[in-house]
């Protein structure tokens, strides 16, 4: 009984899966009806140029780039892409949300850490099983 319990306990370390920073997004229907224009505009007109921004538009799509320009009716936004693109300029009425992207991503530092970290409480629990079924 003891063996299958560790096999069962083995199998369910080995198969699970950890949540996904880089999974799908929901889009959120409805969003943009709490903000009032000109709420908005005094906000995007108050961040300084330069300033790495996320912009949620209306149909759920998002641009990640860098605050060229801010106007009572629009912003500018050069995108953050492989291939060089000219800036977007998007109307503050097609804006569901601006938020300003802090850079708080993953590393590859953190990455491996987190790596190593898991892997190493893999193979501790894995050892500890087997040596709660070790036969005596």
């Amino acid at each position: 009984m003891r063996k299958i319990v560790a096999m069962a306990l083995t199998a369910a370390l080995l198969t699970s899966g950890c949540a996904s920073a880089g999974g799908p997004r929901l889009a959120y229907a409805g969003q943009a009806a709490g903000v009032e224009r000109s709420s908005m505009a005094d906000y995007v007109q108050r961040l300084p140029a330069g300033s790495k921004v996320r912009v949620e538009r209306v149909d759920g799509s998002s641009i990640r780039g860098t605050l060229m320009k801010a106007s009572a009716d629009s912003v500018v936004v050069q995108a953050n892409t492989r291939l060089p693109e000219p800036p977007l300029e998007v109307p503050l009425s097609q804006i569901a949300r601006l938020t300003v992207d802090t850079g708080g991503g993953t590393s590859t530092a953190k990455a491996i850490g987190i790596g190593i970290a898991s892997g190493v409480g893999v193979f501790l629990g894995i050892l500890a099983i087997f040596a709660a079924s070790w036969d005596d």
